[in-house]
């Protein structure tokens, strides 16, 4: 056991390694439970903790200014939060929203709210929704949309696109069932009224298959459809692009 120095009344210094709770280390001091104290932790180096430091008012100092609850400063380092779901595909839309003052609260994405003014894309681009062109003047100049219904045998109508908006369209369409597929292309125009679509390129598998036997188009209502006749049961997806 080491020596008790008395160097003030009423304070003494142990010279050696002391264990409370379990046996020493080759630390100074080594605790084998909890520190509790009533004032403040003071430490002329840094403090390190496997998970986190807590305090109900203080969290530290970052660059001279003091860190509180409501505020951090972060600086080269990811930045994580256990109250909101990470961004995944269909998922959580929040994101960090930088104020005028320089703090960053988190929000939720709401339509036409961000927007990005880069020219280049390097890598995969994923959208999921309508890809919308808007012409010098703020005028929607073309729209990419993918539609999809299951067809029965007969007479089947597809809404598209909305017909106040766009006047010519063109649709790559595909009919499938579980052993055959039929892909034929389709471009329409319309004066509001009247209509007209020209069907091309039209391929089956196995070769010579055909899950149609009539394509129209109509603008009777508030969309531009695509009146399908098929020969029987099928699944149908269009892939097309409207413009102005």
């Amino acid at each position: 056991m080491g020596n008790f120095v008395t160097t003030i009344p009423g304070q003494q210094e142990f010279l050696g390694r002391v264990g409370i709770g379990g046996p020493p280390s080759e630390h100074q001091l080594t605790v084998g439970g909890n520190i509790s104290a009533a004032e403040a932790i003071l430490a002329g180096g840094s403090i390190t903790s496997d998970s986190y430091i807590y305090s109900n008012n203080y969290l530290g100092v970052w660059g001279g200014q003091p860190l509180s609850g409501g505020k951090v400063i972060v600086e080269g380092i990811d930045i994580k939060s256990t109250t909101v779901a990470p961004f995944v595909k269909g998922g959580a839309d929040f994101y960090l929203k930088a104020g005028p003052d320089g703090t960053a609260t988190w929000d939720r994405i709401t339509d036409n709210e961000i927007f990005f003014d880069n020219q280049y894309v390097d890598g995969d681009l994923t959208v999921v929704g309508d890809i919308i062109e808007y012409a010098a003047d703020n005028v929607v100049f073309s729209k990419t949309s993918v539609f999809s219904k299951s067809l029965v045998a007969g007479s089947n109508t597809l809404n598209t696109f909305d017909k106040t908006l766009f006047k010519t369209a063109k649709y790559v369409v595909t009919l499938y069932t579980s052993t055959a597929t039929t892909a034929f292309e389709i471009l329409i125009t319309h004066n509001g009224t009247d209509s007209e679509g020209t069907t091309y390129g039209i391929v089956g598998a196995p070769c010579g298959t055909t899950l149609f036997s009539a394509v129209d188009v109509s603008v009777t209502g508030n969309t531009i459809d695509l009146i399908i006749t098929a020969t029987e049961a099928c699944d149908a997806v269009a892939h097309a692009t409207a413009h102005y």
